[in-house]
């Protein structure tokens, strides 16, 4: 927690907070004698945390905490953290059934072995887990201890060893290190991410002998810090060497509930020594597992929440084990026994013993509770006087007035506010009151306020006064990249277009030798298996070829006339489209419009008062969106975010500075249900603020409707939220300032003209996280300003995809999973007519699960009332329609199962996933298609693509593939469809993207057409970088770098990364640079000859005499000689061995002189970005 500020005590510190635990010593003196068990009653809201908190400051030493459920754990580490009394270690609990066929998340088994790690070493703190957690066996602290290995510098290893132990231990080959158990292997680096530490390692070698281990960031791959040793853990619950696979494998042999065939089919995958699917429910026929409470010794405490749910998730464990075992078994899949994955209840008795042990909660009854979870008979009692905290609408004065009182009674009140900008606005509140209440306020997150009145302790939570959602906020231990897909990669096999040949097969990666020079290439392979060479600094000519509506695709003939005339035709096509993008652009500069003002401080306490941490994309697309509103025309944004990577909050933060320039805000929404979402959104955000907020929608009847336009037309509505509604000619604003449109692929033809007509008198700002195909297509070449969101939030999990046959089994399985874990599923049945029957299908194969239905044709009041219902949690199934689709914000629905997924477009199915996933536990999203059907041929490209863009921020790339995929006739007309499917879209954006460029008088030559042949190897040996995919980004990055800055960066990266650099990759670099220089200097080829190296000029862009003469005096640089019969051409006499260090040193030079104005002034060169080589 942050030090408290408030209206009469920002000068107090973190010490206020320890009388509060010192008051509890009614508590700690009932807990004198080693063996005292002790019930403690009536502790609401976050009171056990404090409660515990005192404790653990009294005894310290080591605390088991067993929850009912992931929410209540996640919450109280929440709470314990804020008290920071003693370091606390989270336990999560697998999240998956027992004896599944998925596997649990790497990072939670990852955040398992830290835990147990941390108990083997002794450390002292909370350990928090829940019934689940507590029951389900884990590796034995003797087998960690056979498994974990140190790395120390200085220390001689063998690399395959290394990576055969580390197979074992469940680490799986990558060509990134990006997630805990990933592992990389290249000559003298070794990259793992240990579950032992937070950040991946990597470990440099010289020779055999460990040089340096350095931490280093998965997001850029940069190292961060030095260490002196290593600790490497299992990164999974297994551990298999040569004796744990022979047991196995024995183990299973004697399984003879299965058949043989099916035993033999098990043993030869386990022989692979692959961790496949659902090898963790495997792991009792390898070694020992045993109950966490193995780990705790005889002094340690244990304390239970809530007793009476311990007992209640405890016997649904008990019921899927066994369900679950029969299932697998019934199915032939050889399982170890229950009690070997699950810890009974007479194992945990015995292992409880006489440990101290602690029951908290609203109402714990001795003997009411079976053991070993509930108290005994002979428990000590202590009744506690709490109650929790009331949720406000954000009226403060009732409060103050309480809090006043509390005071003068000598209680001590304390509001702990989510970040330091709601502390500073809920200050100024208080002082603007007038109120004489003095509370103290914190920064620290509480998920639940209380008033304990034994202790005179008033303890609130601002999120709870202003009645906002509050999401937990402790982090995961382990920091991943939060990857994004690059659509643009070629994979062998993959089609591509190469600009001057035409579209052919990519074959992969050669290396050759020429004239004993090396160097790698793309192998193209053309019609006829005439095979083409693509040097990879020519890398850019060549485009990712997508087949449109899976068409088949024919090959050109390498060297034939198809290819130029095709191109010719479709340079002609782009042109004329390159010209009436340009009058756009034109017209839309010369619109009047309104410039916004500069932000004020109430904008400064609205951002800062942001609960979650921003990413780089979300800051980035704020300040783009100001600059447009700042600016006097008028603004047409697209910001485009993948689904919960907060493009709500760019709107809201640009909605409230239209608001504080007088003007009003129009939030139009495609759906009811969302319009009511982002209504509520909008209000708690602004709740602390003057701001009006009002929705529109069929959800408000015709006199409240009528109200609402009535008071938007006397401007007595800042905010109007609505869905199409708002374009109705009807609906009248007193000062229009700002249009937000979230989907507007969504909206109808005669909508949209409505919206192009709007564009041209108020800034619009555009949400979508699949834009329709012109959209997109428009933003990319800008003639609509374009903000793209690809940086996950923090913890977030990419969402794992399955296409499957629709069966009962999955239904069954999928549900009860996420019911396992505490979460709800969403349902998607996209027909009206037979929904009904397909929820009576989820009651006959979850009877369970309490079902609810919504779709768009109920009532207002009905579905209304339904999707309040779920959203508070009391079903765990909605059966649903598309009305889903758009911006559902509900974390605790984390499964969602899709029917008839083949009927449904591709954006389509990426925005009904993306309803899942916005916590950080794992999603699952099922798409369910009939099993025996054959698809059409664009279906299965829909669902192949849904599948392959699992990873975050993929959504603007599943646009692309949309368009591609359903190809662009009715986007474009059919002449630019045809000019697309000739030469595909990729080649066709970047050809029309050159157009403009030149039309607008930027044209710039490339850095690939610098033709540079010095008879020198540049190329990343296999040996240095051994992924093609990660060679073919590096080829890209260096063909694409701006300028020596930001080369050198990429060399540095270069070197952090993949070790020491070889020649021929510093010789890659130098090349690069020497490009650069020549980019700069107007030099178009560089050629070893036999005088030495011959630099020739553009016709257009040769230097003046006087530039030559001074190079010509130039002192430190070799002979040069000048000819200017075809073209200027400069020869610098250097030997053989020194063509590419005379060049660099030439080319330095040249462009010093050419840009600094003067001979030998270097100071410009500085800033103009020539770095710090030394040629």
């Amino acid at each position: 927690m942050d030090a408290p500020t408030g209206p009469s005590n920002r000068g107090q510190d973190e010490a206020d907070l320890e009388p509060w635990l010192d008051g509890l010593s009614a508590v700690q003196g009932l807990l004198g004698h080693p063996a005292q068990n002790l019930a403690v009653t009536g502790l609401l809201g976050s009171a056990p945390a404090c409660a515990l908190a005192g404790l653990y400051r009294e005894h310290g030493g080591r605390w088991l905490i067993v929850c009912p459920e992931l929410a209540d754990a996640e919450a109280l580490c929440d709470d314990l953290d804020s008290w920071q009394v003693g370091k606390v270690h989270y336990l999560p609990e697998l999240e998956i059934l027992p004896f599944d066929r998925k596997s649990p998340t790497r990072d939670i088994q990852a955040s398992i072995q830290a835990g147990l790690h941390a108990l083997q070493a002794g450390e002292d703190g909370f350990f928090v887990t829940t019934i689940y957690g507590l029951r389900h066996k884990l590796m034995s602290a003797q087998t960690l201890e056979q498994a974990r290995f140190e790395l120390k510098s200085g220390q001689m290893v063998d690399t395959d060893e290394v990576g055969e132990r580390l197979a074992g231990l469940g680490y799986r080959p990558a060509g990134v290190v990006e997630q805990p158990g990933d592992l990389a292997i290249r000559g003298g680096l070794i990259d793992i991410f240990s579950p032992a530490h937070s950040l991946p390692m990597r470990i440099e070698l010289f020779g055999d002998e460990i040089e340096s281990i350095r931490l280093f960031d998965p997001t850029d791959q940069r190292s961060r810090s030095e260490l002196d040793k290593a600790v490497v853990l299992p990164a999974s619950s297994l551990f298999v060497d040569d004796d744990t696979l022979l047991e196995a494998l024995s183990r299973v042999e004697s399984c003879t509930e299965v058949s043989e065939d099916d035993r033999t089919e098990l043993i030869e995958r386990l022989q692979d020594r692959l961790h496949f699917a659902g090898i963790e429910g495997l792991a009792p026929f390898f070694h020992k597992q045993v109950s966490l409470l193995e780990y705790f010794k005889a002094e340690d405490t244990v304390a239970f929440l809530a007793p009476d749910d311990l007992a209640r998730r405890s016997e649904v464990l008990d019921e899927e084990v066994n369900r679950v075992r029969g299932d697998r078994i019934r199915r032939g899949d050889p399982v170890p026994g229950a009690a070997e994955l699950v810890a009974t209840s007479k194992e945990l008795d015995s292992l409880l013993g006489d440990r101290r042990r602690i029951w908290l909660g609203d109402i714990v009854l001795a003997g009411n509770c079976p053991a070993p979870l509930g108290p005994p008979a002979k428990t000590r009692p202590l009744q506690v006087r709490t109650h929790g905290q009331e949720r406000g609408k954000g009226d403060l004065g009732p409060l103050l007035q309480q809090i006043e009182q509390w005071e003068e009674a000598g209680t001590a009140v304390h509001i702990f506010c989510d970040n330091r900008g709601q502390a500073d606005r809920l200050a100024e509140l208080i002082e603007e009151s007038g109120s004489m209440a003095r509370p103290g306020l914190r920064v620290g997150t509480f998920h639940a306020g209380f008033v304990w009145e034994d202790a005179q302790i008033a303890l609130l939570t601002d999120h709870e006064i202003f009645d906002r959602y509050r999401r937990a906020t402790r982090k995961t231990r382990f920091k991943g990249s939060g990857k994004v897909a690059d659509i643009g990669a070629l994979k062998p096999g993959d089609h591509c277009v190469h600009v001057d040949h035409g579209i052919a097969r990519f074959l992969g990666l050669r290396r050759i030798t020429a004239e004993g020079i090396e160097s790698e290439c793309l192998l193209l392979e053309y019609a006829g298996g005439d095979r083409l060479y693509v040097p990879t600094d020519k890398l850019l000519l060549v485009e990712r070829y997508e087949v449109p509506d899976d068409q088949s695709v024919k090959l050109h003939k390498l060297g034939g006339g198809s290819w130029e005339r095709t191109r010719k035709r479709a340079r002609k096509a782009i042109l004329a489209v390159a010209q009436e993008l340009l009058t756009l652009y034109a017209s839309r500069e010369l619109l009047p419009g309104l410039a916004f003002a500069p932000d004020n401080h109430y904008q400064a306490e609205l951002e800062n008062a942001f609960i979650h941490e921003e990413t780089r994309d979300q800051t980035a697309a704020v300040e783009a969106v100001k600059h447009d509103m700042e600016r006097a025309r008028p603004m047409d944004r697209l910001v485009c975010g993948d689904v919960g990577f907060g493009k709500t909050e760019v709107a809201m933060r640009a909605a409230f500075k239209a608001v504080q320039n007088n003007r009003q805000v129009a939030v139009l929404c495609p759906t009811t249900i969302l319009a009511e979402q982002h209504g509520e959104t909008f209000s708690q955000r602004m709740r602390e603020f003057p701001v009006t907020v009002e929705v529109l929608s069929r959800f408000r009847s015709p006199k409240q409707q009528k109200e609402v336009l009535k008071r938007a037309s006397e401007g007595k509505v800042d905010i109007l939220v609505g869905t199409h509604r708002l374009l109705s000619r009807d609906v009248k604003f007193s000062k229009l300032g700002l249009l937000v449109v979230d989907e507007e692929q969504r909206f109808g033809v005669r909508h949209k003209e409505r919206l192009k007509e709007m564009r041209k008198q108020v800034d619009v700002l555009t949400l979508s996280a699949t834009p329709i195909p012109r959209t997109l297509y428009l933003a990319l070449m800008g003639a609509r300003d374009l903000s793209i969101i690809a940086t996950p939030p923090r913890d977030r999990l990419p969402i794992h995809t399955e296409v499957s046959g629709f069966s009962e089994e999955l239904l069954a399985e999928a549900i009860r999973r996420e019911m396992h874990r505490g979460g709800q599923v969403f349902f998607v049945h996209n027909r009206i007519e037979t929904i009904d029957a397909m929820a009576a299908l989820v009651n006959k194969v979850v009877p369970e699960a309490r079902v609810l239905v919504a779709h768009g044709q109920m009532d207002e009041n009905s579905l209304e009332s339904i999707m309040k219902e779920f959203i508070v949690g009391e079903a765990d199934v909605l059966v649903t329609t598309m009305i889903i689709e758009s911006g559902l914000d509900m974390p605790n629905v984390n499964t969602i199962l899709i029917d008839r997924a083949d009927r449904l477009g591709l954006s389509q199915l990426h925005q009904l996933r993306g309803r899942v996933g916005r916590s950080r536990h794992q999603a699952y999203a099922f798409l369910m298609v009939p099993p025996d059907q054959t698809l059409t041929r664009e279906a299965r490209a829909r669902l192949a693509a849904i599948q392959e863009f699992t990873d975050l921020g993929s959504g603007y790339h599943v646009a692309m593939r949309d368009l591609e995929i359903r190809g662009a006739g009715n986007i474009l007309g059919e002449s630019q469809s045809g000019q697309i499917a000739a030469i595909g879209f990729d080649l066709y954006c970047k050809m029309l993207e050159e157009e403009v460029r030149e039309l607008k008088g930027e044209g710039l030559p490339r850095l690939q057409d610098v033709r540079v042949d010095l008879r020198t190897s540049a190329y990343l040996p296999d040996d240095y970088m051994a992924d093609p995919e990660v060679k073919m980004r590096w080829y890209r990055e260096l063909g694409r770098v701006a300028d020596e800055l930001q080369l050198d960066d990429l060399a540095d990266e270069l070197r952090d990364r993949f070790g020491p650099t070889p020649p021929a990759v510093s010789q890659l670099v130098d090349i690069t640079r020497l490009r650069l220089r020549c980019l700069r200097s107007g030099v178009a080829e560089v050629k070893g000859i036999r005088r030495g190296v011959r630099f020739s000029f553009t016709d257009d862009r040769a230097p003046d005499s006087a530039i030559l003469k001074d190079l010509l005096a130039g002192s430190g640089l070799p002979k040069l000689s000048f000819n200017a019969v075809s073209g200027l051409q400069m020869v610098a006499e250097v030997p053989r061995e020194d063509w590419l260090t005379g060049a660099l040193v030439v080319s330095r030079r040249l462009v010093e002189l050419l840009e600094s104005g003067r001979p030998g002034n270097k100071s410009s060169t500085t800033s103009a970005g020539v770095g710090p080589a030394s040629a």
